[in-house]
């Protein structure tokens, strides 16, 4: 087994060179899903105490620009594991004084020392190694009556599709997914936080074909750091598979993505 260490270096190595890419063909598709997660975030801020908004897992700073308009009087502290989407998160940001970005580990962030007020990530719990307790540690963090909008790929996005054929080559190579997803409501429960929103957000996406969505997962996206450690000739053989699966052709699919908001008591 790898030592925590090097498969944290491994991650952020992954994401260094996956970034520009990652920001380029999956930015666009899950674009409706941030926009909803910030609605979200934002619908309430009028409830929000007073303090700055922590943004784990920004990578390429697409929220950023919103959140630094829409919260103007407060601070928006975004972090990342990897330097590169650090760098590109910061020229999205480059036009507001409200915004900071820096290289932070989403499992170790510290408190403000004025409080925080809100916290918002998109698709970066489940990238976690382990989702439950970070959203525990999350919560943490959050001042009384402040919220968290955290939006997440659960373990069954979809019954059909390039999601769930991804998941399946994943647990027939002995990857499980663990069950995590099971205990995260539990675990901000024990920090304080009540659950006020759990809902699935649906949004239709297209790919060129199967093939060339294996290789954005793999070279571009959330499998490039197990293609760091396990080889390409790893990870192609489980593409084969994966595009055998699936439909020749443009690929579409709806996947449900899963957000919760929670309140600090």
């Amino acid at each position: 087994m790898a030592e925590p260490g090097a498969a944290n270096a491994r991650v952020e190595q992954a994401w260094d060179e996956a970034a520009l890419g990652y920001d380029a063909y999956f930015g666009p598709r899950f674009a409706p899903y941030l926009g909803a997660a910030i609605g979200a975030l934002l619908g309430r801020q009028s409830q929000l105490p007073a303090g700055s908004v922590l943004v784990p897992c920004v990578g390429p700073g697409r929220e950023l620009a919103a959140l630094a308009v829409a919260l103007a009087p407060r601070q928006i502290l975004a972090s990342d594991l990897s330097t590169t989407m650090v760098a590109r998160a910061r020229e999205r940001a480059a036009a507001f004084a409200n915004v900071s970005v820096v290289q932070a580990d989403a499992t170790a962030l510290v408190a403000p020392a004025e409080g925080a007020a809100a916290l918002l990530s998109v698709f970066g719990l489940q990238l976690l190694p382990e989702p439950a307790s970070t959203l525990g540690d999350w919560v943490n963090l959050l001042a009384p009556g402040a919220l968290a909008a955290v939006l997440y790929w659960p373990r069954e996005s979809e019954a059909v599709g390039p999601f769930q054929s991804m998941r399946a080559q994943l647990r027939r190579a002995g990857l499980a997914d663990g069950d995590w997803e099971e205990r995260l409501v539990a675990s901000a429960a024990a920090a304080g936080g009540r659950l006020i929103c759990d809902t699935r957000l649906c949004f239709e996406m297209e790919h060129e074909d199967a093939r060339s969505m294996w290789r954005a997962l793999t070279h571009l996206g959330p499998l490039r750091a197990l293609m760091l450690s396990r080889g390409e000739a790893f990870v192609a053989e489980l593409g084969e598979a994966f595009t055998a699966e699936l439909p020749a052709g443009v690929l579409r699919h709806t996947p449900a993505a899963r957000l919760l908001v929670l309140e600090r008591s």
